[in-house]
Order: structure tokens, then sequence, then C-alpha cells
């Protein structure tokens, strides 16, 4: 999650609309998530926050979460137990 927090934090407040900036982080980060067997998910909501899932790829067990205002690059943390 920390990466991940990085990532968010060099894209946001670029100018980018929502979806570039999900795009953007996903493609930067699914890569190197995947090499450590973890899937990286996202979307947008209606209000233009990012979600951000990070997940074991063999289990599909829920690692942590963030949600992102991609414009201002804060970001809410939840780690799963």
């Amino acid at each position: 999650m920390e990466e991940l927090q990085d990532a968010v934090r060099w894209f946001s407040g670029g100018g980018l609309t929502a979806e570039q900036f999900r795009s953007a982080v996903s493609t930067l980060e699914a890569r190197k998530h995947e090499r450590f067997g973890y899937y990286l998910g996202s979307r947008v909501s209606s209000d233009d926050t990012v979600h951000f899932s990070l997940r074991m790829a063999a289990t599909d067990e829920l690692c942590g979460s963030m949600d992102v205002d991609p414009q201002s690059g804060r970001a809410w943390v939840q780690m799963a137990h």
C-alpha cells in the first residue's frame, strides 16, 4: 500500500480527470503487484473519487483498499485484518 500511496502522490493534482488518474496509477502499479502475487483493482465513483483495492491473486483475499481524491492527492487507506 505504501508504493501505491507514492504513485497516488505522483499523479495527483496534475489536472488529470478521475478516469485518467485511475488508469495512470493502475497501469504503473498493476504489473509490479502481479509479480508479487497481488491484483490491483480500481474504479471511479460518481463523485470522482478513485477506489483502489489490493487483493491476493490466488485467493481474492482483500489486503487493503484506498480511496483517493485525484485532484488533491488526499487518500484514505483501509488495511484488511
